[in-house]
């Protein structure tokens, strides 16, 4: 494990800085989810994210909803076409995470995106 960065876990909702954003790329600081597996995230420098937003399209198949909570202070939707990788350096804190069933529907969505379903 990588001295100085704090354990990132698969489903835990993190403050991310995505800035610059380019094209149709989502930027600015905002929440995400970790996709990428806890384990593997204690190897690299880079974690799998999806960001979310508050700008609420309704929930479908790459749109998960997940309501406000401790740490999540606005109703917001995991954006799975907005996948990626960061450096953990972008990350700013953790404040949530998501529970089994959002964990599930954004897997499903994320298989659908990549075609793997």
């Amino acid at each position: 494990m990588k001295t100085g960065y704090q354990m990132y876990k698969r489903g835990n909702i993190i403050l991310v800085n995505l800035n610059p954003q380019k094209n149709a790329e989502a930027g600015k600081v905002r929440p995400c989810v970790v996709l990428s597996d806890s384990s593997i995230n204690t190897i690299l420098d880079l974690v799998t994210i999806i960001p979310c937003t508050t700008n609420i399209l309704g929930e479908g198949l790459f749109r998960i909803s997940l309501a406000k909570r401790e740490g999540l202070d606005k109703n917001c939707e995991v954006m799975i076409e907005q996948i990626r990788g960061v450096s953990k350096k972008r990350i700013l804190t953790t404040l949530s995470v998501v529970n089994r069933d959002e964990m599930q529907k954004i897997e499903q969505g994320v298989s659908a995106l990549l075609g793997l379903s």
